[in-house]
Formats: structure tokens, C-alpha cells, sequence
């Protein structure tokens, strides 16, 4: 499921970054170029790498917990 409030967040940070970069002259626009659209882009794969490393940290910390769990436990046959 898709957190609406996160990517949100994300795009914010994203367009306040490229302002300043533009205004500092480190990166070049065009008429054509749209601000909102390279925020947009930018945030779904900052969003994506997010949810990528909660991913790993989810599945490290299971296979973690995994030997804990049987840990204490004695054959009984």
C-alpha cells in the first residue's frame, strides 16, 4: 500500500531542493522544463528506496528472531 502522506512529504522536500539548486545556478532549466514533474519523479524513487530499505530491515530482523524463537526449546522424542 502506497503512503500518500510520506510520498507527499517526500515531493515537498524534493521541489523546496530543486528551487534552491536552481537559484543556486547548479542545475539548468529550460521554458520547457517543469519543476513539479522532476519533483514528481524524483519522489516516487526516493519513496520506492524507502520502502526498499524498510523491506531488508523487515526481513533481517526476521530471520533474526527466527532461531530466538525455537532458542530454550528441547527435543522431546
Amino acid at each position: 500500500m502506497v503512503n500518500y502522506i510520506l510520498l507527499y512529504q517526500i515531493r515537498k522536500l524534493v521541489k523546496k531542493i530543486l528551487k534552491e539548486k536552481i537559484d543556486d545556478g547548479e542545475i539548468a532549466t529550460t521554458p520547457r522544463s517543469c519543476l513539479g514533474c522532476l519533483a514528481d519523479e524524483l519522489s516516487w524513487e526516493i519513496y520506492y528506496l524507502f520502502k526498499e530499505r524498510e523491506e531488508k530491515k523487515k526481513g533481517s530482523s526476521e530471520k533474526q528472531e527466527a532461531p530466538l524463537e525455537n532458542e530454550g526449546k528441547e527435543d522431546k522424542s
